[in-house]
């Protein structure tokens, strides 16, 4: 067994002012976000054991009880989690049991992490796996639209506008998805986590945010929750348009 080097999860032992950026922990260490944003926040973690160990995280917040999230081995893609945390604080350690076994995490949402390339209306954008792109919306209707210019699994997920009764205000896609045509517009709800799924290579969303910034972020063959993900030969686009 590793050496005990705390007692108690969230007791941060790699940064104390985690601000999102990529990370890995090895067994037993952790970091701590002081203060998340009040509104979604999206999470990405992924275990990076080159073994075939089982990983698994404890996420803790303000006073709640400690959430556990499983990392599994030898999935080579991350795992996203969205959610709002209400400005409350956010730790995470790496609670494995075998000593091989770091999990690589990230954050991603305005100001958070690193500074996103900039996406301009009717200006398609070709994005590499974990690219992050911010714009401002026109007050009018606009389209926000995704190609995956391959057949592999492209998941997406993008924040901004009013916040619905939860708090939340992020979306997750998924194009080229096992699980279809989901979500709005059609007869099968979206899994969990998701906002909606596409079985084809398109998606668009339509929406009259105002004024207003749009954040997104591209993680590749990612799964939503209920370093080395799957790269697709062609890399997909992200457009923004008037209607």
């Amino acid at each position: 067994m590793p050496p005990s080097k705390f007692n108690i999860l969230g007791q941060s032992l790699t940064a104390t002012d985690w601000d999102g950026s990529p990370t890995t922990l090895a067994v037993r260490d952790g970091v701590s976000m002081p203060q998340t944003p009040n509104g979604s926040m999206i999470l990405a973690f992924q275990n990076a054991s080159l073994m075939n160990n089982a990983g698994k995280l404890a996420l803790t917040t303000g006073s709640s009880q400690p959430q556990f999230l499983p990392a599994p081995a030898l999935v080579l893609q991350p795992t996203v989690l969205i959610k709002n945390w209400q400005a409350n604080n956010l730790n995470l350690t790496n609670v494995s049991t075998a000593v091989k076994t770091p999990i690589w995490i990230a954050a991603y949402g305005p100001g958070i992490g690193a500074t996103p390339a900039t996406l301009t209306a009717g200006h398609p954008v070709s994005v590499a796996v974990y690219t992050t792109l911010q714009a401002v919306t026109s007050p009018q209707y606009m389209q926000l639209s995704f190609q995956a210019n391959s057949g592999g699994l492209c998941l997406f997920a993008f924040l901004g506008g009013p916040q619905d009764a939860n708090g939340n205000n992020a979306y997750a896609i998924a194009l080229n998805s096992q699980y279809g045509d989901t979500g709005p517009g059609h007869p099968m709800p979206a899994p969990p986590g998701y906002y909606a799924t596409a079985g084809g290579n398109t998606y668009g969303f339509e929406f009259n945010w105002g004024t207003s910034v749009l954040f997104v972020v591209y993680f590749g063959s990612g799964s939503v929750m209920s370093q080395v993900p799957k790269e697709v030969t062609a890399l997909p686009t992200v457009s923004l348009q008037a209607l």
